[in-house]
């Protein structure tokens, strides 16, 4: 069968799969580390192909502690008491929920038994090492003196045959009593933390008795209790101590002995898996069970929550390369999140690119039933375009930006819901939640506005009248019907109707591109092992160097059209865009973010507040400073507090809304962190791309690597360039080129590149600085008609339009520099790797200067026979 890689289906891929486990079956492998070493990959990795193509399709549900998350998801599935929900950290493992559709008027129901996977050793000391190696990271840049790295470095208790030992006799090193070479105040609390956890690992890894690895089912019943992070409490003041205490299967399976021992086993817990069947008559998952695949939920410990110091990151990032739809659940009135960010990190480790994990999200701001709607006195009544709405609705404001950031403005990804407003609207029963949760829901559901009470409807017809296809009319009136509960259910169905399949594919396809790269280095093992005459070896250079152009000539065309804000794709990011490894800031994107910054500043509606408020309509004068006595002077301790109060005045010679000053500073303020932003994005970029580039160019990179490659290669180049030195340059120019993380040191270089000067910024403000405004007490007055012209609102919207637009400039035109700085040097850097490559018909053997004695013909020797290897490879060539 012959097909291109980039257009295989979930079946031709299931087939890929199948044949490439079949030819290992087949394959000899050559007797050496390395080719034994490719083998296991290659079959890892066709192992990886083949769990992706059958996993049900999986939607994520992930979010800080502290935002409701798992309350929510009970809701959504009708259940508010279907997982843990406490005040504090509840949740400390990943929760799969498989779900199925319940017969018509049966209630959500969970199994009676639940399924619990522990980690084998191979991931203990996988998550062990990921904890433990960061530790001494921190330790070591803060504290050198304690010998963390020099202790612990490349150790890990799990595999090394000492256990625990070296790990004990070190970390008491952080509870120093009296004299030491640190003292114990300045050792951060979050280290002795990190320990701690470690201690609560190793002390479960002790205890239990042939666990690691297994599955096991467990009463229900015993899993609430159980599962839960210790509550919060103090860092201990004294180093921890073993706590031994042994536990097996028996006792995990005995009712009265589960809890405790589930408790004493949390750590070594993966994941938690509960069989759950779905009301239709609250949700009817038929339409998604009903498709080619299941569907299933997982539920992810909240980033952060105390208890936990890097295990649950752990997991959180073995999971979730696999999921397909992520529903991050931000809280609405705090959208912008830490937790939320850190995730989306994760989400880029396995080589998603951005765009892919816009059309895989969603976000629910949660929690909306404490948002009020604003008062809006400067706008009573009329249409109400979104511009004016957001500067005086913070929650809304937050969920519009910050949520934008993950769906990449595909607005019909966002959804605003309140658990507590569902659960009354659905009549919900809560009852199996801890007394102090019942008496926490009681309270709220006390607090929610009277039954048929639609709070924000006036706001949203005001929406809809000035924009009839604004995103947020639709999403304040389904919250306003059941807390938009039944609009993130049907968000759900449909995004996964319309992406869950895709998204299954391009995680497929993430697997089968490692795949394939890793079955051309086995390839190589296996050719070289068979020997073969010049003309394969010279085939094997021609194949490998026309290799190496087909990338360069991927990649070049990107690198040209930095300068053009963006490589092809264009600005949505297309296939083309992620081939080249992702996309830099884009420039008019920034200065769009810039102008919606400077648009947002205060002052600006103070100003035009105070022209409303007049009855002439003009922006008022300020007031002269009081002259009443004697200036009181403040104390020092509360000098900033007072200049800031001072400069928020409308009066005075202090810096305001009525002085250029005020807007010099901010304008300042903005110009240097909105290009600190920007080097760190383009910093990030170049990173994601050396590393995309890195991985491409790996199995080339691999082969040159090789002593035989490399004598092949001198060869051939010393025969066409007439020398050595001639060889020698243009195969370390081609080597650097297969490595661009090589790169980092001059792109740092050139990201170093000082922003704007103070001398540029003042010359490119729009007024001119200090200088008094004509609305300022100062200025003398003029002719009435000079006057109306000068304060007239149009002059605050030209200052600001203006201001905006320099701030645009002034910020894209330095990134602009940067990236052609940076565009300069790669281009330069891989189209002279393009000028060395040899053309296909140079690759030719040398010919020998008189026949071989041994030559019985004329004529090149037979082709070796193919190898198993090489069937699969031909067969799914793009050839």
């Amino acid at each position: 069968m012959t097909s291109t890689t980039n257009n295989l289906s979930l079946t031709d891929l299931r087939l890929f799969a199948q044949q490439t486990l079949t030819m290992l079956s087949e394959q000899d492998v050559p007797d050496t580390p390395e080719a034994h070493a490719s083998r296991d990959r290659v079959q890892a990795l066709a192992g990886e192909l083949a769990s992706r193509l059958d996993a049900p399709v999986t939607i994520g549900v992930v979010g800080e502690y502290s935002v409701g998350k798992s309350l929510l998801l009970g809701t959504l599935l009708g259940r508010p008491d279907l997982l843990p929900v406490e005040a504090s950290p509840s949740t400390g493992n990943i929760t799969v929920l498989e779900l199925t559709r319940g017969a018509p008027g049966s209630t959500t129901a969970v199994s009676s038994t639940t399924d619990i996977t522990f980690l084998d050793e191979e991931r203990l000391a996988a998550c062990v090492g990921a904890i433990l190696g960061e530790l001494i990271a921190t330790v070591d840049a803060k504290h050198p003196q304690l010998g963390a790295r020099e202790m612990l470095g490349g150790y890990n208790p799990v595999t090394d045959p000492r256990g625990w030992a070296p790990f004990e006799a070190w970390y008491p090193r952080l509870w120093p009593s009296g004299t030491g070479p640190v003292a114990f105040e300045t050792i951060s609390a979050a280290h002795r933390d990190a320990v701690t956890e470690l201690c609560r690992i190793r002390d479960a890894a002790l205890s239990q008795q042939d666990l690691l690895g297994k599955p096991i089912g467990v009463a229900t019943e015993s899993i609430r209790a159980a599962l839960v992070l210790e509550a919060a409490r103090r860092t201990p003041q004294t180093p921890p101590k073993r706590n031994v205490q042994p536990f097996d299967m028996a006792q995990l399976k005995q009712e009265k002995t589960a809890p405790d021992a589930l408790r004493r086993a949390f750590p070594l817990i993966e994941r938690v898996t509960q069989a759950v069947t779905l009301s239709p008559d609250h949700w009817d998952i038929g339409g998604l069970t009903a498709e080619e695949h299941s569907v299933r939920l997982l539920d992810f410990p909240g980033i952060g929550a105390a208890g936990s110091y890097g295990r649950d990151t752990f997991l959180s990032r073995r999971e979730l390369v696999n999921v397909h739809t992520i529903l991050l659940v931000l809280s609405a009135s705090r959208a912008e999140s830490k937790g939320a960010s850190a995730f989306w990190d994760m989400l880029t480790e396995d080589g998603r690119q951005p765009q892919a994990l816009a059309s895989a999200a969603l976000v629910a701001a949660n929690a909306f039933d404490l948002a009020k709607p604003p008062a809006l006195s400067q706008y009573p009544d009329g249409p109400l375009p979104l511009e004016k709405l957001l500067p005086h609705a913070a929650e809304i404001n937050g969920v519009h930006v910050y949520g934008n950031k993950f769906v990449a403005r595909r607005e019909d990804g966002i959804v605003v819901v309140s658990s507590i407003g569902a659960i009354r609207a659905h009549q919900l029963s809560y009852t199996r939640t801890s007394p102090e949760t019942r008496d926490r829901i009681s309270a709220a559901l006390r607090d929610l506005d009277p039954p048929g009470t639609r709070r924000w409807e006036p706001i949203a017809a005001r929406l809809a009248a000035a924009e009839p296809d604004n995103a947020w009319t639709p999403r304040l009136r389904a919250y306003d019907e059941d807390g938009g509960i039944t609009r993130l259910r049907t968000l759900i169905v449909q995004h996964v109707r319309r992406h869950g399949v895709a998204q299954k594919l391009e995680r497929a396809q993430s697997s089968h591109h490692k795949l394939t790269r890793e079955l051309a280095v086995l390839r190589g093992h296996v050719r070289r092992a068979g020997g073969g005459s010049r003309s394969e070896e010279y085939r094997e250079l021609s194949r490998k160097l026309t290799e190496f152009r087909r990338l360069l000539d991927r990649m070049l065309p990107a690198l040209h059209a930095l300068r053009d804000d963006g490589p092809p794709g264009g600005a949505d990011g297309g296939s083309d865009a992620r081939e080249a490894g992702g996309r830099p800031p884009q420039r008019g994107e920034t200065a769009e973010a810039v102008r919606d910054e400077v648009f947002d500043w205060r002052e600006w509606q103070e100003l035009l507040s105070r022209a409303e408020r007049d009855r002439h309509h003009l922006v008022p004068r300020s007031e002269p400073p009081s002259n009443q006595g004697i200036r009181l002077i403040v104390r020092p301790t509360h000098a900033a507090g007072a200049r800031t109060a001072a400069g928020s005045g409308t009066g005075g010679d202090s810096a305001s809304a009525d002085s250029t000053e005020a807007f010099l500073d901010k304008f300042r303020s903005l110009i240097e962190r909105r290009t600190d932003e920007g080097r760190d994005q383009l910093r990030a970029w170049f990173e994601n791309w050396a590393a995309y580039w890195r991985e491409e160019f790996g199995p080339l990179r691999a082969w040159m690597a090789e002593e035989a490659t490399d004598a092949a290669l001198t060869e051939l180049f010393t025969r066409l360039r007439g020398s050595t030195q001639k060889a020698d340059h243009q195969l370390n120019h081609l080597w650097t080129a297969l490595d661009p993380v090589m790169a980092t040191e001059r792109i740092t270089d050139l990201l170093s590149a000082p922003g704007p000067t103070p001398e540029e910024q003042r010359a490119r403000f729009p007024a001119r600085s200090p200088h008094a405004l004509p609305w300022h007490h100062r200025m003398p007055l003029l002719d009435p008609q000079s006057e109306e012209r000068e304060r007239h609102p149009r002059s605050v919207v030209q200052l600001r339009q203006n201001t905006a637009d320099a701030a645009a400039r002034l910020v894209t035109e330095y990134l602009g520099r940067t990236l052609a700085r940076i565009e300069k040097d790669l281009v330069a850097l891989y189209t002279k790797a393009g000028e060395y490559l040899p053309t296909e018909t140079e690759v030719r053997p040398p010919r020998p200067s008189f026949p071989s004695p041994s030559a019985a013909h004329d004529g090149e020797e037979g082709p070796e026979p193919d190898q198993p290897i090489d069937v699969l490879v031909r067969a799914w060539s793009t050839d």
